[in-house]
């Protein structure tokens, strides 16, 4: 459903963005991250960022596993880029 997808939402009165997805809710954090594009969202992309979004706001980790090569990194990077964050890859 709708409330399944990443949102963004705009309060005027608070001069504040976040995000939204499903139960979870999330201050943007407004991190500069030059003019690169971003990945191209699939049925994949969009279970990740559940997963994950649904992992933090329930205050847990989540370390995505899988084959090399199927876009679990690059997709932690993209919501993190979405999300207003600093990703640092190690």
């Amino acid at each position: 459903s709708w409330q399944c997808q990443l949102r963004f939402y705009w309060l005027s009165k608070e001069d504040n963005l976040f995000l939204q997805q499903c139960n979870g809710e999330f201050d943007y954090g407004y991190e500069y991250m030059g003019r690169n594009g971003r990945l191209v969202i699939t049925p994949l992309t969009d279970r990740i960022y559940l997963t994950v979004t649904q992992a933090l706001s329930m205050f847990l980790d989540c370390a995505p596993a899988g084959p090399a090569g199927t876009g679990k990194t690059e997709s932690i990077k993209d919501l993190a880029k979405a999300m207003g964050l600093l990703c640092v890859e190690g």
